[in-house]
């Protein structure tokens, strides 16, 4: 055999061996994974693979683009909270509506020099969904750098960032947000340009870096806005520096001759003291004192041959000398490593009886244990937690477990966990699922001390709590090993502190299996609403916002629950200039169910424009009457456009596209509706301004972008709002990019208001209109026209307007 013939039986076996892994295997086993992998582990076994069967790579391979495309879609689908979800649950038959496979990929270099730019940095801390709101939230100071693959920017900026990671970490967290990979994130925190630098300060609003991106105006930056202090102590003011230090240890370094920044003698250099302040941040003070200058003050403290760095407890500098600690090391992570280890007091341990007296009134986070090993308090820092939690009046303790039988009786538990009580007695408390770090348990007991999430255990369901209930309970059925349930967590931790109607629980289904079967619960996260006997369970968005629209939808819908009796009235025998935009669905489809969440937001966006409804086909006998309305599958949406006359002939459009987003079917509903958006031409424009000198609203866009097209139906609803009052156009950036580029547009969507201009004057200067939602837009525009008395006569109220359409 040929060598070309062994090659090319060689990649048949290949690519025959590719495929049956990809008709045999489960999106986790192809990618090499386990189920409960991060964001950051999907990403890393994706990159390997695709740097394996790129198809640059592979060019004998006549299968290699298929391949790629089938990993490629594999990753978009894993690395999306909701699809993930989707796929757990109903497999790729569930993902068919939203993300029908295929599609693009980059080249190889992309892959290899691109892809998750700092992954593999030891200094940098990769952030992803549930990570970051538990980083910002602890209470330790954190510097990010919120970036796209796709930005040159952020690839120039990297070999800096890495540096001043190396240089600074310690004194400050150092982290990194793939925004391509963590929209919700990045949208959530204003961000829409890459690399964009912000810091989040404790009690603070985060402030975003303007400067140039260097590693010493980064430093400069980071020392004005974090308390990263190194008191200089010298003879002549040790009294009010001991007046203003009181309450916390000292760690000072006693230097023999003043050293310079990047030289260590006898003591850390500026740098280095920098860092040590930022680690021992609410654990000790770190000061400075050249003994060259102040001998007497040296003196004082014994300090007289050996310098270097020591350690004093609280109230004991300088004089008392046989409670000072001398630290081997000038590394600024060696010293705190001993510190923590040596002389910060451990986790202090409470008796059952003294727990239940104190959760009684005090909040309290408790790490139960059932092993005889001692809580972790080493390698974690969790000794930093009493001092991180107190001023939030958090008590922190630890209790045995191993004798009796009291934490499986009173708190249901059979192993080492942590729990927040919220001081309102011992059945009042969450248990802790996240990773055992600093970080995440000093945000996870701010978080859950404040909020009325409970942990339920089967007592709440066997004793009918559920059942008889007046009050409305949402229940969070879950797995600890599932990445998108620990990020719903928080999520229901935000939402219960606006519904203060409704009960909020979760129940973990490796605990309490039977439970869970009861609910028919067969991926998780589900949730569901308990409303007495009646369970509705929640497919939106697993997010805060998503929970409460849900909730506030069953409670108020926004759109009309269809009946054959009133789908004849109503719809089909319609007044004339009335549109009806209707979903034909059936309570056991899984896209009809995944289409909900999207139909109420399409509702509350179309109010007063469309008429929005649903029926029900598996419903009573609403089957036959969907048969006779020729419907034949499940959704069908169908939009019945305004008459002209009573009598005009019932026709309807059917809705085809498989993008089913609310945006999606809002658009396409109003284009059955006449709107004033006029298309803008280039004849349109002199010197950058609309020729018209009315009052305009642009919106500046580009085709290929998609928050351009979520945003399309919200400003020609917006448009509706001021007919007759300001002129609405829309302005392809792709078409016209002089015309754009004149009008200073830089992303996509820009909108631009342009007031009207008087005779004989200037045309006053435009203002950027930084919401998308056409009640803020509504109300900025409404301020602005105020503004101009010459249009008072043309002036109709937009609400009056709106209560006419």
């Amino acid at each position: 055999m040929t060598r070309f013939l062994k090659l090319c039986f060689m990649l048949s076996v290949a690519s025959w061996q590719l495929t049956q892994i990809f008709a045999e295997e489960d999106y986790y086993q192809t990618l090499g994974i386990s189920k409960d992998a991060s964001l950051k582990e999907i990403r890393k076994a994706f990159k390997k693979l695709a740097l394996k069967l790129h198809p640059d790579k592979n060019t004998n391979d006549p299968d290699a683009h298929d391949n790629f495309v089938q990993i490629n879609h594999i990753y978009e689908v894993l690395k999306d909270e909701d699809m993930r979800k989707k796929y757990d649950k109903y497999g790729e038959e569930g993902l068919k509506e939203d993300h029908p496979g295929g599609g693009r990929y980059e080249s190889y270099s992309y892959y290899r020099d691109e892809f998750g730019i700092y992954d593999d940095d030891p200094e940098v801390v990769t952030l992803d969904g549930g990570d970051f709101d538990a980083a910002v939230n602890s209470g330790e100071p954190w510097f990010v750098n919120f970036y796209s693959p796709r930005c040159s920017h952020c690839h120039e900026l990297a070999p800096t960032w890495r540096k001043f990671a190396e240089e600074f970490s310690g004194a400050i967290n150092i982290g990194a947000v793939n925004c391509h990979d963590n929209r919700w994130v990045c949208n959530q925190n204003g961000i829409y340009s890459y690399p964009s630098l912000v810091i989040f300060v404790k009690n603070r609003k985060p402030i975003k870096y303007q400067g140039d991106r260097s590693k010493k105006d980064l430093i400069r930056f980071v020392m004005k806005h974090v308390n990263i202090e190194v008191v200089d102590l010298w003879d002549g003011n040790i009294d009010e520096e001991l007046k203003k230090h009181g309450a916390l240890p000292w760690v000072i370094s006693f230097c023999g001759e003043a050293s310079d920044d990047d030289m260590e003698g006898d003591c850390p250099s500026r740098t280095t003291k920098r860092k040590l302040a930022g680690l021992m941040n609410g654990l000790a003070y770190v000061g400075s004192v050249d003994c060259e200058t102040s001998a007497e003050l040296c003196k004082r403290a014994n300090i007289t041959e050996k310098l270097g760095v020591y350690y004093y407890p609280t109230g004991a500098f300088p004089n008392e000398h046989n409670q000072m600690h001398h630290f081997d090391s000038l590394d600024a992570r060696e010293i705190h490593a001993e510190f923590m280890n040596k002389l910060v007091p451990g986790i202090p341990e409470f008796s059952t009886a003294k727990l239940q007296a104190i959760v009684q009134k005090k909040r309290a986070l408790i790490f139960a244990q059932f092993s005889n090993d001692e809580v972790d308090e080493k390698e974690t820092s969790l000794k930093k937690l009493p001092a991180l939690l107190k001023e939030h009046s958090i008590t922190v303790a630890k209790v045995k477990c191993q004798e009796g039988s009291w934490c499986k009786d009173k708190l249901h538990l059979t192993q080492d966990a942590s729990i927040v009580f919220k001081g309102k007695g011992l059945d009042n408390f969450e248990v802790f699922h996240g990773r055992p770090n600093t970080a995440e348990l000093s945000s996870f007991a701010q978080e859950s001390s404040t909020a009325r999430v409970l942990t339920l255990n089967p007592s709440y369901f066997n004793d009918g709590v559920m059942a008889d209930s007046n009050r409305l309970w949402f229940v969070d059925f879950f797995a600890p090993w599932c990445p998108p349930c620990r990020a719903l967590l928080p999520e229901l931790r935000k939402a219960s502190n606006n519904l203060n109607d409704i009960s909020f629980g979760t129940v973990d289904c490796t605990m309490f299996k039977e439970i869970c079967s009861e609910f028919g619960v067969n991926s998780y996260p589900t949730t569901m609403l308990f409303n007495q006997s009646k369970i509705t369970e929640y497919t939106g968005n697993h997010n805060s916002h998503g929970i409460l629209q849900f909730v506030q939808d069953l409670v108020s819908p926004p759109y009309e629950h269809l009946t054959p009796k009133t789908f004849e009235a109503m719809v089909q025998n319609r007044e004339p200039g009335i549109t009806w935009i209707v979903d034909f669905y059936a309570n056991w489809c899984g896209p009809c169910r995944q289409l909900m969440p999207e139909w109420r937001r399409m509702a509350k966006m179309l109010s007063g424009v469309v008429r929005v409804g649903a029926i029900d086909c598996a419903k009573g006998n609403h089957n036959q009457f969907c048969k006779r309305q020729m419907v034949d599958g499940y959704p069908e949406i169908r939009l019945f456009p305004a008459k002209k006359h009573v009598n005009s002939k019932p026709l309807y459009s059917v809705y085809d596209d498989w993008n089913r987003h609310a945006s999606a079917l809002a658009g396409w509903a109003l284009n059955f509706v006449p709107n004033d958006v006029v298309d803008m031409k280039p004849r349109d424009f002199t010197d950058g301004l609309p020729s018209d000198e009315s009052a305009w609203l642009l919106d500046f866009y580009a085709p290929w972008c998609g928050h351009c097209h979520a945003f399309a139906p919200k400003f020609v609803l917006t448009s509706m709002r001021f007919k007759g009052r300001v002129k609405f156009g829309k302005v392809n950036c792709q078409q016209l990019p002089s015309v754009c580029s004149r009008a200073g547009v830089h992303a996509y969507p820009t909108v631009f208001f342009y007031p009207p201009k008087s005779p004989n004057k200037k045309r006053p200067a435009k203002k950027q209109i930084d919401s998308q939602e056409p009640e803020a837009i509504t109300r900025i525009v409404d301020s602005y026209m105020d503004a101009y008395p010459d249009e008072a006569k043309k002036k109709t109220k937009s609400k009056k307007h709106k209560d006419e359409l």
